[in-house]
Parts: C-alpha cells; sequence; structure tokens
C-alpha cells in the first residue's frame, strides 16, 4: 500500500461518514467548513532479514467549523478510520489524536499508519553490471 492509497483510504472514510463536510485537497477552499488531510511525516525501520516497517503520520483538519463540532468528532472519526481498517490487512493504525485548533487554524486529528514494506524477492533483483564501451560486464 503506498502513501497515495492511504489518502485516499482517509478521504473515502471522511466521505462516507461525512457525506456534509467536504474534502478539500487542492483548488478554490469551501466557504463552509471542511476537513484537509495532509501526510505529516513517514518514519521507516528495518526490522529483521530485509523486511522494513514504514509509519505514516497523517494529520486531518476540520477548518472553519465550530469548536464544539470538532471535540464531538473527534471520536466519530476514530471510529470511521477503524471501520476502514477492519476490512484492509495492509495496514494498521497505531495511534490516533487530537489537538485543539491554533490561532488561524482548525483542530487536528491525526493518525499514525504502519505497514510493513515487502522486500524484493532474491533472485529478481537486476543486479547492476559495469559498462564498458557500451558492453555490459557480468
Amino acid at each position: 500500500m503506498t502513501v497515495q492509497q492511504l489518502r485516499e483510504n482517509i478521504t473515502e472514510a471522511l466521505a462516507q461518514f461525512y457525506p456534509a463536510i467536504p474534502v478539500y485537497v487542492e483548488g478554490d477552499k469551501p466557504q463552509s467548513a471542511y476537513f484537509r488531510p495532509g501526510l505529516i511525516s513517514a518514519t521507516y525501520d528495518r526490522q529483521r532479514e530485509g523486511r522494513y516497517m514504514a509509519v505514516y503520520r497523517f494529520g486531518i483538519r476540520y477548518e472553519q467549523g465550530g469548536l464544539l463540532d470538532a471535540e464531538s468528532m473527534a471520536d466519530g472519526l476514530c471510529e470511521a478510520l477503524a471501520a476502514r481498517e477492519s476490512g484492509n490487512s495492509s495496514f494498521r493504525v497505531i495511534r490516533q489524536s487530537w489537538e485543539a485548533g491554533a490561532e488561524g487554524h482548525g483542530p487536528l486529528f491525526t493518525v499514525d499508519y504502519m505497514l510493513y514494506l515487502q522486500k524484493q524477492p532474491e533472485g529478481e533483483a537486476e543486479l547492476m553490471g559495469h559498462f564498458t564501451e557500451g558492453a555490459r560486464l557480468k
């Protein structure tokens, strides 16, 4: 699963559980309350035997909405993302948090996704050779 697929998963969960609130990605910002998802950070950790783990932290801002709406929405976002996770075994939600908004910014809901990156099977990796006068040496 790629970062783009995780973003699409979040967008689909928001559209499914909050159909009246638009999701802003680019272009003209909505005039009413909206969600703005974005990748905050990515961490890669090498595990044993060439296996890698990735942790992607996404943030979902709730802009131009009421503070009380945002507070009640925090639990709903947890449920929405958990419902999307239950049908998908390629990633796992490991942490969710909610932070009150700062001056000029709406509240921020963060979610950390963990997934294992597949290593390339041995023998299938293309080995790089040296090039001398257009001929490849093995």
